[in-house]
């Protein structure tokens, strides 16, 4: 039911049958949710070598795979009660990396067959759509495929600015195995300007990619934005609970030929 394609969708679009099948499996043994989910990883990681050669990815990102490998193998042991659904996140972000749909990049997971939805666009002002239209018109020929990154709980021992660089020299050593790849996007809160001023800490999030010509464009705000924005931060929790912060989602955009301009040859 899984395959080493890259999903059309994103990491969750996965074939509705195996939805079905797990499914199904949950309610015939209700309170075991997490064992099957385990066993199912479990045996997908005792395929890792032979999906590893097949997919002939860069070897500075064997150490990644090999950590989340270990991580998800010490969970299974542990027995810990982490899941329960086939469409949990954590499930799927680790399903997506031991079938090479989600590539460990150090901060961040990088999944590789996404794009620019227009209808963002045609939200824009007419100054930032104008921007936009010459950006993904001269700078990336295109609205995809773009490599997309993601967050990942399981990796934020990483999630500091030693290793987003380190990211962004495995993206640009990916985007060099996929000349057809046009760059790199991510959609998130921390990608908002008013961030750099709230959480100095966050700024190289937003501020790494703009000093190289990425695009940024709001995405969007409401419950579940702020929910993600004030999760572990008093500091933004309170100025939005006094109406002083509206946390807004932001595509970020960054070019391939920024990118390898930049980090090729960096790892």
């Amino acid at each position: 039911m899984l395959s080493d394609a890259a999903p059309a969708r994103g990491y969750r679009d996965l074939p509705a049958p195996f939805y079905a099948h797990v499914g199904n499996a949950l309610a015939a043994t209700p309170g075991s949710g997490h064992d099957l989910l385990n066993l199912i990883l479990v045996d997908l990681a005792g395929e890792f070598a032979q999906r590893f050669e097949r997919a002939r990815l860069p070897m500075p990102l064997l150490p990644y795979y090999r950590e989340n490998i270990d991580r998800i193998l010490q969970r299974a042991i542990s027995g810990h009660a982490w899941a329960g659904s086939p469409h949990s996140d954590i499930f799927l972000k680790d399903l997506g990396i031991l079938c090479m749909t989600l590539i460990p990049c150090a901060s961040h997971l990088v999944f590789r067959n996404s794009g620019v939805p227009r209808s963002l666009l045609l939200r824009q002002t007419p100054r930032r759509l104008i921007s936009a239209l010459g950006f993904f018109g001269f700078r990336t020929s295109g609205f995809s495929p773009f490599l997309e990154n993601h967050v990942h709980p399981a990796m934020l021992t990483h999630f500091n600015p030693a290793g987003r660089e380190t990211c962004f020299g495995l993206v640009a050593r990916l985007l060099e195995c996929w000349p057809d790849s046009k760059g790199l996007i991510g959609l998130s809160w921390y990608y908002d300007p008013q961030v750099r001023r709230i959480s100095p800490h966050l700024a190289y999030l937003h501020d790494t990619p703009a000093r190289e010509g990425a695009l940024f464009l709001p995405a969007g705000t409401g419950p579940d934005v702020a929910g993600d924005a004030t999760a572990t931060s008093r500091t933004r929790r309170a100025l939005h609970e006094r109406g002083e912060y509206t946390p807004t989602r932001y595509l970020m955009a960054w070019s391939r030929g920024d990118i390898l301009e930049r980090y090729a040859g960096a790892l």
